[in-house]
């Protein structure tokens, strides 16, 4: 029987008033309806109107259906419907889908006949001359996007030594911006990002220098990569074009070979840029005891992707995007033979001098790693000149990229005693994604 928590209830809400509000419909008693069959749940509310609002859940995706006028997705009783089902599923009584319902679902069920048939028209056998034209025009176009990256890494590279030369602190927003945008005409959304991001590394006080300095290098290191790539090896050259912004199709992934394993929850953490959400999940294999990080996007009315809370399971086989150092993957696809899963998430929390040892490792295989996984043992929260820090056993000692409110919510959870913290390093602070009891709870 599927069920969900109301973290993971929260983790699908498109913004903190959204779920503020659906917490005000999660009681039973204030819906007229509430039913469970097959895999969807549905209920109808009293709203605004003559007619109650028609709700309904299908569990597997997730996907919502609502009658009321929100333009937001899930709305408010979508979410207060996932919210009565994460604590009270003995309440949704009925079992027969009532009308409004079951058109949804046959309207569901021939959109997706539709994309199955597309998909299976996609996989039909064609002749050898039809093979051929294909793969010259993508050939083509694919030299067509080399040129218009090379022209753009030409001017990008003349950019940056005007940048060095005349002065880090010369720079306006225009010039980033301006440079960014560039890099999209180029085809190298990647690039676009990179000095996005180094152009915001000037507002965050500090030595501001000495980091935006680390990441032009970085990126001139790219740029020469990208023009030796060919020399490079298979992995590494993987790592340069994603970092570009070549993007590798579901598909070509799938045909990789991947890890069977018993893959535990970590951590978890969503991002909002005001445009797109970025949900990010860290799997450890119990087995292989190696690290998987999912990623998952959604825009305005899309619901985000659900997997098991904290401490939650997954069985199956994840595939890595290829990497010299592999971490993005798929989420797991279920085996057949199951695992035996007798290992335990305990063994990933290492000290924190571990940590490091294993990010420097990995650094020196590639240098344009963003966030590292640490999992750091027997950790307590401190907080010292105004700055969160975590002290391990060793009294090692690493900085939080956390808010003052934060800080404290996290000394209060550990009440003085040590965790187990996982969290993403990158380079300069850690970012916490998951806390656990040194007795495993979560």
């Amino acid at each position: 029987m599927t069920t969900w928590t109301t973290a993971q209830v929260a983790a699908l809400s498109p913004d903190a008033a959204s779920l503020k509000a659906g917490e005000k419909l999660s009681q039973p008693h204030q819906w007229q309806t509430l039913g469970q069959a097959d895999g969807v749940l549905w209920g109808e509310i009293k709203g605004s109107g003559k007619n109650p609002y028609q709700t309904a859940i299908a569990l597997a995706e997730p996907a919502f259906k609502c009658s009321c006028p929100s333009r937001k997705f899930p709305c408010k009783h979508g979410l207060g419907l996932a919210l009565v089902f994460a604590a009270h599923p003995d309440k949704l009584t009925g079992n027969e889908p009532p009308v409004w319902l079951q058109e949804w679902l046959e309207k569901r069920g021939q959109r997706a006949q539709k994309q199955a048939d597309k998909a299976a028209a996609k996989d039909e056998p064609v002749d050898e001359a039809t093979l051929q034209k294909r793969a010259a025009a993508q050939q083509k176009r694919n030299a067509a996007r080399e040129d218009k990256v090379n022209a753009g890494i030409t001017e990008l590279q003349r950019w940056l030594s005007d940048l060095i030369r005349q002065g880090l602190a010369n720079s306006d927003d225009n010039q980033w911006q301006r440079m960014a945008a560039r890099m999209v005409d180029a085809q190298a959304p990647g690039l676009a990002r990179s000095l996005q991001n180094a152009a915001s590394l000037r507002y965050q006080g500090g030595a501001w220098q000495e980091k935006l300095l680390a990441e032009l290098a970085r990126l001139h290191l790219l740029l020469e990569a990208w023009q030796r790539r060919d020399k490079l090896p298979a992995d590494v050259q993987a790592d340069v074009l994603a970092h570009i912004g070549f993007n590798l199709s579901k598909d070509d992934v799938l045909a990789l070979d991947g890890i069977t394993d018993h893959w535990q929850v970590v951590g978890q953490r969503q991002e909002d840029d005001g445009q797109m959400r970025t949900q990010r999940t860290w799997l450890y294999g119990v087995e292989s005891q190696r690290y998987a990080l999912l990623l998952d996007f959604a825009v305005q009315n899309q619901p985000m992707a659900l997997y098991p809370g904290l401490g939650g399971n997954l069985e199956g086989k994840a595939i890595y995007y290829p990497a010299a150092i592999p971490l993005r993957a798929l989420p797991p696809i279920p085996s057949d033979s199951p695992t035996r899963g007798e290992g335990s998430k305990a063994a990933a929390f290492i000290p924190l001098a571990a940590n490091f040892a294993a990010y420097g490792t990995a650094l020196g295989k590639c240098p344009w790693l963003g966030y590292f996984p640490f999992a750091i043992a027997n950790a307590i929260p401190a907080r010292h000149d105004q700055q969160w820090l975590l002290v391990d056993a060793e009294q090692h000692a690493v900085p939080l990229r956390i808010s003052d409110e934060q800080g404290w919510i996290l000394l209060a959870e550990s009440g003085g005693h040590p965790l187990h913290v996982f969290g993403e390093w990158d380079g300069n602070t850690l970012q916490v994604c998951g806390t656990f009891q040194t007795n495993e709870a979560a």
